[in-house]
């Protein structure tokens, strides 16, 4: 916002040079000759003259300089109305100058304000022109002497008698002053104000597209742009404890495999693996919650709201299965087991405050794990837990019972479930488990 308001004063300069000059041309056909040479070489000058404050741009003196500008142009406007004549060829009253367009330059004071971006920058070149212009008219009325006000017209004044009045040379018409110098206040307050309102569009903007930025580096490039706005909108990066499903995949042998690899080869190799089991977890509604070793840990239903997510990790476990292994990455045979686990699930950010990730703990996050491992006992590529086809009865077609399995670490066995699709279970069995 700094360097957005700095720019904008740039803009101001150079706009108010602009517009200055375009005063001055225009000046060679406003005024006779010579006079009109005097009067557009002096006011090009003042164009000219606002550009020194670009020299500061970027100093310490540079918020000083930009409330100087906007002191000097309405004490300038102020100074013409009470100094500069209004013709060179005869004594013309002073207070004619109401009549003319001069004050009407306090508004393109404003107007340059704004360029600013900054509310207290209008504000002040807003009071600098009522001071300017209540000065000019407090000066040019004392110094008349008799002068002559809305006040002297008689009630329904006849034509001539308004003439008489508002015509006369004595006529300053101060109610006329008073409602010009109201207008600039309103005008300043109501611009100050949109500049305001701008800002914290602005700022809100910012904080949002940080936020977006914050959930991408928390969840990956493979979170689509409708979860981003999802997390976002209901806040919920905040802790939250929900009924999830947890898919857990590992690389069988990846000892072995890491022993017979140099690290350039391996890197390459698992991050070809990754976006392909990412790919499926994202198509099915997932999220990839972390990486470790060589391991994929994804949710379903935390923290993004899926109201099928037990049936969406099954289908996730059986594609990965049948888009992943047996299949050659970067030359390697790849073959992984599955765990997947459906329990409460309290998930959050954790870590410092300059690095944070986001995770998700319970049993169902421990219990996948352990379903996973579990395979090299059963001769299994995947382990559904028994709560996971509770909630997802429509695919009880798809898995078969393998019965009450003792699990490592857990007091009470549970039953356990795996596909049972023949086609799909010979696909799977044509590579023996290695442990």
């Amino acid at each position: 916002m700094e360097q957005a308001e700095r720019k904008g004063f740039v803009f101001a300069v150079f706009g108010r040079a602009v517009a200055i000059g375009i005063i001055a041309f225009f000046a060679l056909w406003g005024y006779y000759f010579p006079i009109n040479i005097a009067v557009f070489a002096a006011t090009l000058a003042v164009a000219l003259t606002g550009l020194t404050a670009l020299l500061l741009v970027g100093s310490r003196c540079e918020k000083v300089a930009r409330f100087a500008v906007f002191t000097f142009d309405p004490l300038l406007i102020s100074a013409l109305l009470i100094f500069a004549p209004l013709s060179s060829g005869g004594d013309v009253p002073q207070n004619l100058v109401f009549l003319t367009s001069r004050v009407q330059n306090y508004y393109l004071v404003i107007a340059a304000a704004v360029l600013t971006l900054s509310p207290v920058l209008v504000i002040w070149a807003g009071f600098w022109s009522i001071v300017g212009l209540a000065s000019a008219t407090l000066y040019i009325t004392f110094g008349m002497g008799e002068y002559l006000t809305f006040n002297d017209l008689p009630r329904g004044p006849s034509r001539e008698a308004f003439i008489n009045v508002v015509l006369n040379p004595n006529f300053i018409g101060l109610s006329s002053r008073a409602q010009e110098t109201l207008i600039i206040g309103a005008v300043t307050g109501i611009t100050a104000f949109a500049v305001h309102r701008a800002k914290l569009v602005v700022r809100a903007h910012a904080s949002a597209e940080a936020g977006r930025r914050r959930v991408q580096g928390l969840f990956g490039q493979y979170v689509p742009a409708s979860v981003v706005e999802e997390l976002l909108d209901e806040g919920h990066l905040a802790p939250q404890t929900r009924q999830a499903t947890v898919l857990f995949a590992d690389i069988e042998g990846f000892t072995s495999i890491a022993e017979s690899m140099p690290p350039s080869k391996l890197v390459p190799l698992l991050t070809e693996l990754f976006t392909a089991i990412s790919g499926i977890v994202e198509h099915q509604g997932g999220i990839v919650i972390s990486y470790v070793g060589d391991a994929v840990i994804a949710s379903f239903n935390a923290p993004v709201s899926l109201d099928d997510h037990a049936a969406r990790a099954i289908e996730a476990s059986r594609l990965v299965l049948e888009q992943v292994n047996g299949k050659q990455f970067h030359g390697v045979t790849i073959h992984v087991r599955i765990g997947i686990a459906t329990g409460p699930v309290a998930g959050g950010t954790v870590g410092s405050p300059g690095r944070q990730t986001y995770t998700v703990y319970g049993d169902a996050v421990n219990l996948s794990q352990r379903l996973e491992a579990l395979n090299k006992e059963t001769g299994t590529r995947c382990l559904i837990s028994g709560t996971t086809i509770e909630s997802a009865k429509s695919l009880r077609g798809i898995v078969t019972s393998l019965g009450t399995v003792a699990i490592r670490n857990r007091k009470q066995p549970m039953e356990l479930f795996t596909f049972k699709d023949p086609d799909f279970l010979a696909q799977l069995k044509g590579t023996t488990p290695r442990n």
